[in-house]
């Protein structure tokens, strides 16, 4: 494929002015913008292709105006990308410099990523998928490191024992308590990074190289695990008719999904 010099020429003038005060030599630009176009896979020849080029050859040259412009028009992406993970702050700024350092650095002999990527307009959406996957990465690596302590998942704020007639509640608590702490390691892990992490059923298949729907159930039966176990506790410590233990238990499996999220968190900010 071939492009009129004049065209070229025409997307370097308009690449400059969508980033003042980024310099990058007009024949740097062409050379790298004629060698895409010359490639298998050639990008078509947009504005907004050449100014990701543009931006990207500034970047790999450790140029600090367009670095700043990276930050401020690329790499603020990044948060938004994870909200849905519920991460910390430190963890959200982590993967934002991870991510930086992967597009901007040079591996080897290999010119920076970000060079290799840009042309497109796509570049954005990129950034969006490279801190996805480093903060998955991430995620998986601490739950493969560390074994997530039972008393982050456990104790008496942990469920709606409001719910719950007084005389069960002391109960209800020391038995879910106990329920958590044998879970194993992975429904353990399912449940913080699900409904405390905030992590998605698609990002946790993907984090366990599994289908969703294995996702889905695995989740569905910790939880039946965690409730049937607490309901034997409860039903041996008070030994109460079993049609109150299953109206009992039937309440609150209903309402914990909608409040579990709330009251994880509450736990895990006592233990700070």
């Amino acid at each position: 494929m071939t492009t009129p010099a004049t065209l070229v020429d025409g997307l370097y003038a308009q690449a400059a002015a969508a980033w003042p005060g980024v310099e990058v030599a007009q024949d740097t630009f062409v050379a790298a913008y004629e060698a895409k176009l010359g490639g298998d896979d050639p990008p078509p020849p947009t504005p907004a292709g050449a100014a990701e080029l543009y931006l990207a050859l500034a970047c790999s040259r450790g140029d600090a105006a367009g670095i700043a412009a990276f930050d401020r028009e690329y790499l603020a992406v990044v948060p938004i990308a994870l909200a849905g993970m519920k991460l910390p702050a430190a963890s959200v700024e982590d993967v934002r410099a991870t991510v930086r350092d992967k597009l901007l650095l040079a591996d080897g002999g290999r010119p920076p990523r970000i060079v290799e990527y840009a042309g497109r307009g796509r570049l954005k959406g990129l950034v969006q998928v490279t801190a996805t996957r480093t903060a998955i990465d991430r995620i998986r690596h601490e739950a493969k490191e560390a074994e997530l302590p039972a008393r982050d998942l456990a104790g008496p704020a942990n469920v709606e024992l409001s719910l719950i007639k007084a005389q069960y509640r002391e109960a209800f608590s020391a038995g879910f308590a106990q329920a958590v702490a044998a879970a194993s390691r992975r429904d353990r892990n399912l449940l913080r990074l699900h409904f405390l992490g905030g992590v998605t059923l698609e990002q946790l298949a993907q984090m366990y190289g599994v289908h969703r729907a294995t996702v889905v159930r695995w989740l569905a039966a910790a939880r039946e695990t965690v409730f049937g176990k607490t309901r034997e506790h409860v039903a041996a410590t008070i030994k109460a008719p079993e049609e109150e233990l299953d109206e009992m238990f039937e309440l609150v499996k209903s309402r914990v999904e909608l409040s579990v999220e709330r009251l994880l968190a509450s736990v895990e900010s006592s233990h700070r």
